[in-house]
């Protein structure tokens, strides 16, 4: 319970279940979500004030939207005052109070606001397990197991969430569990290192990978290395082979489309023996690199193939790194490429049977950037209609995610739309796109911004 609280009104469990709160939970608009609060659970201001530790006044300018909160640690006082439930925190885009995590300190998670560093130090075991009474040090072979199977079981929540939310708000919170992370993977020995280093691996990949999303492309670079070293040390070839994939990504968003393609096919030097999934995503990063270097007959083959082994993959039965390739996702990405290759007409048919495939709701960001391709396609093929209809469909999406992609690919398809900006519909368009796209702006009160 937050300091100075005295005995809030529990919050029936089916108000945070509620289609309005759900949505308003996404937006991270917790004017609504109080109000929500009030409404449906009777809570009054000053018992949400008494149970968060805000003064009525400020409750009331949260609800009535004259103060719009962004900082994650006014996120968390909130859930945590109101006894937000995991499902309801992983909405909001926090980390979930893990049973597992709390019974290794003896306390619930919270986020942390510590950077990692390269030197021991106090951390809380906190929403990423940061706790001021377990010391780096303190941590040992002995404990690396259980502490392994509550990071993973919170790692799996992360990446639910940020399938749904993008990258931005997950950020702090899994900053804070990379040096546990790394002091485990020091420590483990026996059968327990293999784990370790397992779940290591799959983390820092996971967190490289949120660098990717937001535009860090060094950093994004730097955590899937270590990563890569995890997995060399395991000596898994279908790991290893992933993470290959990852880095070949990784370079070709960057601009290095020569090294992309080198890593691609290093990350198919035992193809035979990867699962359908796997060959599946390293031949769409082979094809994407393919694209960049404007190779389109490689381009072309690599594709297919790639959706071949996609579609073979839905039936798949061994487990893999790669859940999320679906023929979808596949024909996503090589519209994408051929968006690149300035075949627009190639593109809009592979954009639209994607489009037509997505039933996963989970999958928001994908989704969102799905479509943000589509109506980017149109607008190249000159069908300003239908390029609007698809964009409004994006940025229905869009508002509830902080992904650089999407961003960057909304930004393209404002350029585009900008021709027909004398249209009414087109001009109320591209001043949604701007206030979108435009670099966020953190309100602020008397107290300093929220």
């Amino acid at each position: 319970m937050p300091a100075g609280s005295a005995d809030p009104r529990k919050v029936p469990a089916s108000v945070w279940q509620l289609p309005a709160m759900i949505a308003a939970l996404r937006a991270r608009d917790m004017g609504h979500v109080l109000r929500l609060v009030r409404q449906y659970a009777g809570m009054s201001q000053t018992a949400i004030g008494i149970a968060t530790g805000f003064s009525q006044g400020k409750v009331s300018e949260i609800m009535k939207g004259a103060i719009q909160v962004s900082r994650l640690d006014v996120f968390e006082r909130i859930a945590a005052g109101l006894a937000m439930p995991d499902p309801a925190r992983i909405s909001l885009g926090l980390a979930p109070v893990s049973a597992e995590a709390g019974a290794m300190t003896g306390r619930p998670l919270s986020p942390s606001p510590t950077p990692p560093s390269d030197q021991p130090s106090e951390v809380d075991a906190d929403p990423g397990l940061t706790a001021q009474h377990i010391s780096l040090r303190s941590l040992t072979s002995a404990t690396s197991a259980p502490i392994v199977t509550g990071l993973r079981r919170i790692l799996t929540a992360q990446i639910e969430a940020e399938a749904m939310m993008g990258p931005q708000l997950l950020m702090r919170s899994i900053i804070g569990q990379v040096p546990i992370i790394e002091r485990v993977c020091q420590v483990a020995k026996g059968t327990d290192r293999h784990e370790a280093l397992s779940f290591g691996s799959e983390f820092l990949e996971f967190f490289g990978w949120l660098y990717q999303d937001s535009g860090n492309y060094i950093e994004a670079m730097r955590w899937t290395n270590k990563a890569l070293d995890y997995a060399m040390e395991m000596g898994d070839h279908h790991v290893i082979s992933y993470i290959l994939m990852r880095k070949s990504n990784i370079a070709a968003e960057s601009g290095d489309h020569a090294h992309g393609l080198g890593l691609a096919n290093a990350a198919l030097t035992n193809a035979g023996a990867l699962t359908p999934r796997l060959r599946a995503v390293v031949l769409r990063a082979r094809a994407n690199a393919h694209a960049h270097l404007g190779d389109l007959s490689s381009f072309a083959e690599d594709s297919e193939a790639a959706l071949s082994e996609a579609i073979a993959g839905v039936n798949q039965e061994e487990s893999d790194r790669a859940r999320y390739c679906t023929p979808a996702y596949i024909e996503m990405e090589a519209g994408a490429s051929w968006l690149l290759l300035g075949r627009a007409a190639n593109a809009l048919p592979i954009f639209e049977d994607s489009r037509s495939r997505w039933i996963e709701t989970s999958q928001v960001r994908d989704q969102a950037l799905c479509l943000a391709r589509l109506a980017t396609a149109y607008a190249v093929a000159d069908e300003p209609e239908r390029a609007c209809l698809a964009t409004d469909d994006a940025l229905t999406l869009t508002h509830v995610l902080g992904s650089g992609r999407v961003l960057s690919q909304l930004k393209t398809l404002r350029r585009r739309l900008a021709k027909w900006s004398a249209q009414d519909d087109v001009a109320d368009l591209l001043t949604r796109l701007d206030i979108v796209t435009a670099p966020p702006s953190a309100p602020t009160t008397s107290e300093g911004p929220w």
